[in-house]
């Protein structure tokens, strides 16, 4: 049988009675149009050959359910789906890759942040250890236990100048030990 002699309407009628060869015509004459027209729209002739191949299973597949009255415009609009569902999908996957990336980002920025501030906080301790006991004790309880000057001083004994005395002479000593620390002004005025 020569199906090239068959029109639209006959081929559409043995393709729902699963002839394969039908199928085949059909591809023959409409498979170039519908490639062209993806192709226009992807820019990929392989991703545009794959989008082809998928309406023709598609056909095929649902060969006995399908309601196809004119098989040129059915196929046009087929492939303008095919190029929808491909742009929409590749949207999506390009706004899930750039939130991962972001998170990914953010995790990394996260973890480098908890690093510096960890090594920070041994620097400064190991500053604090390099003070006087006494000047160590006023800052720990100025700076790590928010006590005022009022109260360390009849806590310690001290007068409130003494006290004042011992805070700025370990400001200035950590500021010296912990230059290299751009954070550190910041980082001990919120302590």
């Amino acid at each position: 049988m020569n199906y090239k002699l068959f029109d639209d309407a006959i081929l559409l009628k043995l393709l729902k009675a699963g002839d394969a060869s039908a199928l085949e015509e059909i591809y023959a004459r409409y498979s170039e149009m519908v490639l062209l027209a993806a192709l226009k729209k992807v820019k990929s002739k392989p991703i545009a050959e794959e989008l082809v191949q998928n309406i023709f299973v598609s056909l095929w597949v649902k060969r006995e359910t399908a309601q196809i009255q004119q098989l040129q415009a059915y196929l046009q609009s087929a492939i303008r789906y095919q190029v929808i569902d491909y742009i929409r999908a590749q949207l999506i996957r390009e706004k899930y890759y750039q939130s991962a990336s972001a998170q990914m980002n953010v995790q990394e920025n996260l973890s480098e942040s908890r690093l510096l501030l960890h090594e920070l906080s041994i620097a400064i301790d190991n500053t604090i250890k390099k003070l006087p006991q006494k000047t160590q004790e006023i800052f720990r309880l100025s700076r790590y236990e928010k006590r005022s000057t009022k109260e360390i001083a009849q806590h310690m004994n001290l007068s409130e100048k003494a006290v004042e005395y011992h805070v700025t002479q370990s400001l200035k000593f950590m500021r010296l030990h912990l230059k290299d620390f751009i954070i550190v002004e910041l980082f001990l005025m919120h302590l």
